[in-house]
């Protein structure tokens, strides 16, 4: 059992700035993304990891770090026509891309933007979900990240972070864990041999 299996109580107080990790380059992104190569290795399926975020008409999420799309194309089809999608990330490249090879697909609206994850050009309380996809771990500060998360998430919002176990180990998550359970109220944890899935609520 880990330290994530037991919630902070809103007392303890957080550890100073942790520093960032690794960023995925941009030119692996398809590679890492091929179904194939996940396949084989036993990694992640988006169309099923989805199924993690809350589906509700008129949802407005928004994916901090889309990458390479890598969840963003099973995010715009789970969440449907209904809803609105917003993929944003730091490469404006990237963002082009993405937006080229999904606009013309089924489901959410999508509108794209070219940002910093640790200032979210949204308005406090704007969006309904936030998904990390094992992108929290790569922002140059983390802690900065999760409080902009809980300004832009709006009250009874859901959080859902994906995080990479090999780059983000303890002592750098223990900080972000206990920020999280400060500001949220943790719904769900469920550990893997390389990855942790969290879902917390925003307060109402």
């Amino acid at each position: 059992m880990t330290t994530v299996d037991h919630p902070v109580t809103p007392t303890q107080p957080a550890e100073p700035a942790i520093r960032g990790g690794w960023r995925t380059p941009a030119g692996l992104y398809r590679l890492i993304s091929s179904p194939v190569l996940r396949a084989i290795l036993g990694w992640d399926l988006p169309r099923y990891d989805v199924r993690i975020v809350d589906r509700r008409p008129g949802t407005v999420c928004l994916e901090v770090g889309s990458g390479g799309g890598f969840y963003t194309k099973a995010l715009k089809a789970h969440l449907g026509n209904e809803s609105t999608l917003i993929a944003l990330d730091p490469s404006a490249r990237g963002v082009d891309s993405l937006r080229r090879s999904l606009d013309t697909l089924p489901g959410a609206q999508m509108t794209y933007l070219a940002a910093d994850g640790c200032r979210l050009p949204l308005a406090d309380a704007s969006a309904d979900t936030l998904f990390y996809g094992y992108s929290l771990e790569e922002m140059p500060d983390p802690l900065a990240a999760v409080r902009e998360a809980h300004r832009v998430l709006r009250p009874g919002g859901e959080l859902v972070l994906f995080l990479w176990r090999p780059v983000i180990k303890r002592h750098r998550r223990r900080p972000i864990i206990t920020t999280l359970d400060q500001l949220f109220e943790r719904r769900r944890a469920a550990i893997g041999p390389q990855n942790l899935r969290l879902v917390y609520r925003k307060h109402d």
